[in-house]
């Protein structure tokens, strides 16, 4: 059991683009104050050891699905033994939430996904009809937490709100590409239930986030950089799961929610362009 063990344990990567989105997130919302950069600090901080703490107790629970499908991981390969992952979960946790006391608010936020995190893997997981609703507000609380940190919380309610969305609809396409295995484990998943009808679902999550994705300019928060931007993406967005509605296959889902994953990194930096050129 090494320290490189650990890290692959709790998905370091994830970690840390989660921290990332946190310290955007702070540093768009207080306008790039530097003054502000010890909590935006603290606020990546929290944010990396919760999601460690999501993805090991994710690893916990999956550990016999882990050891047929993904025997590679280190509790699946054996390199870290499960009674040393029962306590180091808790650990990553319990700084998390320390850490967290520097803001109230972000303390209640670190609080409530640490247990929706908890709630997910013990639950939720294999009823993605929920569970997938659990993980788009994960997903768009990084920019909650950042923005509250620097006590601007209001700034980054709509970058949570369109990041939810487009994340929520990006599971259900993943859903549609996962079916058949889903169904021999037992998961119930909208696409399960409703088949095609489900695609039409996340087409209205995404025609949703594509309304409020324009708001941030018009009420002042970033420049026409982010609007041009922002336009574009959506385009890309609205398209890619146009093209699957036409052509609803595993594979033509497995083409959508990674078109979806790589528009939605372009978004972040139409957030940090609109940001940053409205300060000059």
């Amino acid at each position: 059991m090494g320290i490189k063990d650990y890290l692959d344990l709790i998905r370091v990567k994830n970690c840390l683009i989660a921290s990332l989105g946190a310290a955007i997130a702070g540093l768009i919302a207080s306008n790039f104050n530097v003054n502000m950069l010890d909590r935006i600090l603290l606020a990546s901080l929290v944010v990396f050891f919760i999601c460690g703490f999501g993805n090991v107790i994710n690893d916990i629970y999956d550990i016999d699905i882990d050891r047929i499908n993904k025997p590679y991981r280190p509790l699946a390969a054996g390199r870290i033994s499960l009674k040393s992952a029962r306590l180091f979960p808790w650990i990553l946790a319990l700084a998390g939430l320390l850490l967290s006391l520097f803001n109230w608010i972000c303390f209640i936020i670190a609080l409530i996904n640490t247990l929706i995190l908890y709630l997910y893997a013990r639950r939720f997981k294999r009823d993605k009809r929920i569970g997938n609703l659990l993980v788009a507000y994960l997903t768009g609380s990084v920019f909650l937490f950042g923005g509250a940190s620097v006590g601007n919380i209001f700034i980054t309610f709509i970058l949570f709100l369109c990041a939810m969305l487009t994340t929520w609809a990006r599971e259900i396409v993943k859903d549609f590409e996962d079916m058949e295995g889903d169904v021999k484990r037992g998961v119930i998943s909208l696409p399960i239930k409703y088949g095609k009808r489900a695609l039409y679902i996340a087409l209205g999550l995404l025609i949703l986030g594509v309304i409020l994705s324009p708001l941030p300019y018009f009420i002042g928060i970033f420049n026409f950089l982010y609007l041009i931007g922002v336009i574009l993406c959506d385009v890309l967005l609205i398209y890619s799961i146009l093209k699957l509605l036409k052509n609803p296959t595993r594979e033509g889902a497995h083409r959508c929610a990674k078109e979806i994953k790589i528009v939605t990194s372009f978004i972040l930096i139409s957030f940090i362009l609109g940001a940053i050129f409205r300060t000059v």
